[in-house]
């Protein structure tokens, strides 16, 4: 195993960073990416056990979205997460392998991307790559993130992971081959199980402005290349299990989950999944691309009662799938129980799924001890001071929209009280700080931004450290410059203000739309005058009274900034715009990425400063119904609903279908007495902490979340 040595390396971050793997024990002269061919670091078929067996107990287990997650720590809001880490699963896997010492385990990827794991993108090996060699992972599979840097990066790690690396549905342009084999088998003690792994297919969309991080490859769909891959091998390997190892949500563009699992239930018996950053236990019955719940307690155990028995007389009629949240907050198990028939031919007898939460589990020391100095540094770079910060960056001071608070940690990580940020509902210099970089590099006069992060926070007196950047601007999104149509803008600006339920009588809050991703929201400044009326239906909201000084006009032309990930996924895709229109990219700058751009600027200013003539918030938009007279406005003059919401008296339901991004989607209503639920914690005489107050509207203490 290998064993992170340390060597000084310079890198554009401008800090000393430091490790890499032994290069005698991982350094593969035989398993290199070479174009047109499939790099396989393993054989088609690898022995776990060689007992002469009846009956046994196939174990498998699989973290997923791990993005950066080493240990259980938030580098940028530099706290300690004590529900995630692989320090935490590593706890976990070495309990889970005194039990079943051939446990086949695997990472479903976005691995190496995000909590400042970019830092350590030169060295040879990537640490989350040599942690999950430390742990014995026996296969990964690249999600979409993999491929947010040059394809070289990826490469390097693909070729100095041990393990299997598969994926059926990503191929060479130049002959149809595929980059990697698109399954694995494991003989477990003559019991053959195969693993068929996949990535989106749509990560060309994603990374459209930098064709560079997937150079020479293609995607094929996603459910045409699971049927090539599974059928050829039960032609030509026979598994007698087969289970699906797929980067995909339920319902992702296009093809999701339940789309593959209701077209080969009669062929898969477990899908483990990740990507959606959902934790859950669900079964999909053939030709019914729709999940049924088969879990209790937040998709962390079977219930057996709901699921009943899985075995050879009906394993043909569905198919169990699971995923494991995110950043190694739970490890998905899968413990399928076989028994050789008359015939010697293995059976299944049943199977049990499980996410094994890592919530009150302690990391692994040694682990710990191990990558210490990858922590180290990761704090340091997050610490690094580069200037004070003049003036409150949102209106009051503090995020949250009904409490003026910043945010609180519970069961579902860094949250607001209100779960709604004010940045994300009315102009504010937080959003415009980003806005401002964004036209001022790029030369447009109109911006789109998304505020990624409901902890981000600029407030009067801070220092402003690297981590600020980071949280207020968390992807390494580069910045793209574009002429496009006033028609398609509006059509975009229709698109983003989805992220918003239509207005109901007595709202006293807004809410959100829980098909929505709170990072496909985008707020629109700089030369661009508007108005959103959410009484009216999604894709009718938007009112542009003024650009660049004149009357909106749908046939003019307009130059405008986003970022890279918005320009591939939504704008090529929906026709806002195309590569021709382009007349900006950062991607071959010397800071080619919006976040480090942040940095860049408060560094060469020594902090930033409201008092700046360009951050100065502009108050070019707003809700109608959040303006002084408008209608939520008018509903919570001198209403006790409102006034116990504020007090902290009264908690909201958040949507348990989209705990990745915790928010509303039923508002907080004078009307409806179901919008809201006491908060045990509330003491008349104000006695109560604000620890206790915030904690007392946890997830766990909604009477929705008692399943």
């Amino acid at each position: 195993m290998s064993k992170l040595k340390l060597l000084s390396l310079s890198l554009a971050v401008s800090v000393a960073l430091f490790g890499c793997n032994n290069d005698d024990e991982h350094h593969h002269d035989d398993h290199k990416v070479i174009d047109g061919k499939t790099l396989t670091n393993t054989p088609e078929v690898i022995k776990k056990g060689d007992q002469q067996l009846n009956k046994q107990t196939i174990t498998l287990a699989a973290t997923s979205d791990l993005h950066g997650r080493l240990r259980g720590y938030d580098y940028a809001i530099d706290a300690e997460d004590k529900h995630a880490g692989l320090t935490r699963i590593a706890t976990i896997l070495e309990q889970q392998r005194t039990l079943d010492p051939n446990l086949i385990l695997f990472d479903i990827g976005d691995t190496v991307q995000g909590n400042s794991a970019q830092l350590f993108n030169d060295m040879e090996t990537h640490p989350m790559i040599d942690a999950l060699q430390y742990l014995n992972y026996d296969l990964w599979v690249p999600g979409n993130h993999e491929f947010n840097f040059d394809r070289s990066f990826l490469d390097r790690n693909l070729e100095n992971f041990d393990g299997a690396v598969i994926s059926s549905n990503i191929k060479w342009e130049s002959n149809d081959k595929n980059y990697l084999r698109g399954f694995q088998i494991y003989n477990v003690n003559g019991c053959k199980v195969a693993v068929i792994g996949l990535t989106p297919s749509y990560v060309p969309n994603w990374e459209a402005s930098a064709p560079e991080h997937f150079k020479g490859l293609k995607f094929e769909d996603e459910l045409n290349a699971t049927r090539a891959v599974i059928d050829d091998v039960i032609a030509r390997h026979k598994p007698d299990i087969i289970v699906g190892a797929l980067h995909l949500g339920r319902t992702d563009q296009g093809v999701g989950v339940y789309d593959i699992a209701a077209d080969l239930a009669d062929k898969f018996d477990v899908i483990m999944a990740g990507h959606e950053h959902a934790t859950y236990i669900e079964t999909v019955k053939k030709d019914h691309p729709q999940g049924m719940n088969i879990s209790v307690k937040g998709g962390l155990v079977e219930d057996k009662a709901k699921s009943g028995n899985y075995n050879d007389s009906n394993r043909q009629q569905s198919v169990k799938i699971i995923e494991p949240g995110k950043w190694g907050s739970d490890l998905a198990m899968a413990k399928i129980e076989v028994e050789k028939d008359a015939a010697g031919k293995w059976k299944i007898i049943d199977t049990t799924l499980s996410n094994l939460d890592t919530k009150t589990v302690n990391e692994d020391q040694n682990m710990v001890d191990e990558y210490q100095d990858i922590h180290n540094r990761s704090i340091q770079n997050a610490r690094e001071t580069l200037g004070v910060v003049d003036g409150d960056f949102v209106n009051g001071g503090g995020a949250d929209e009904a409490t003026n608070d910043d945010f609180f940690v519970d069961d579902l990580g860094p949250r607001l009280y209100s779960t709604i940020h004010k940045a994300k509902i009315q102009d504010s210099a937080l959003i415009d700080l980003i806005q401002f970089i964004e036209r001022e590099k790029s030369g447009a006069t109109i911006s789109a931004a998304a505020l990624f992060s409901d902890t981000s926070n600029l407030r009067d007196g801070q220092y402003y450290q690297r981590k600020d950047s980071a949280n207020l601007y968390k992807y390494d999104n580069a910045l793209i410059g574009v002429n496009i149509t006033g028609a398609h803008l509006k059509q975009y600006m229709e698109w983003s203000y989805n992220y918003f339920n239509t207005y109901k009588d007595g709202d006293l809050t807004v809410s959100f739309n829980p098909e929505v991703q709170a990072y496909n929201y985008d707020l629109f400044d700089g030369a661009i005058e508007y108005t959103v009326d959410l009484t009216k239906p999604a894709g009718e909201r938007v009112d542009i009274t003024l650009i660049d000084g004149k009357a909106f006009d749908p046939t003019a032309s307009y130059k405008l900034a986003l970022n890279s990930y918005r320009f591939g996924t939504q704008g090529i895709t929906n026709g806002w715009f195309t590569k021709d229109d382009v007349f900006y990219d950062s991607s071959d700058a010397t800071v080619p990425a919006i976040r480090d751009m942040l940095t860049a600027y408060v560094t060469e200013h020594n902090g930033i400063s409201l008092n700046d003539e360009h951050l100065n918030t502009t108050n070019n938009w707003h809700i109608l119904q959040l303006a002084p007279n408008g209608a939520i406005s008018k509903n919570r003059a001198d209403n006790k609903i409102w006034q116990q919401f504020t007090n902290k008296q009264l908690c909201i339901h958040i949507n348990p279908n989209n705990v990745k991004y915790p928010s509303i989607s039923h508002a907080l209503n004078t009307n409806d007495a179901n919008s809201y639920f006491v908060n045990k914690a509330y003491k008349a005489d104000g006695s109560a902490s604000k620890e206790a107050l915030d904690l007392g509207c946890s997830w766990t203490n909604d009477p929705n979340n008692q399943g």
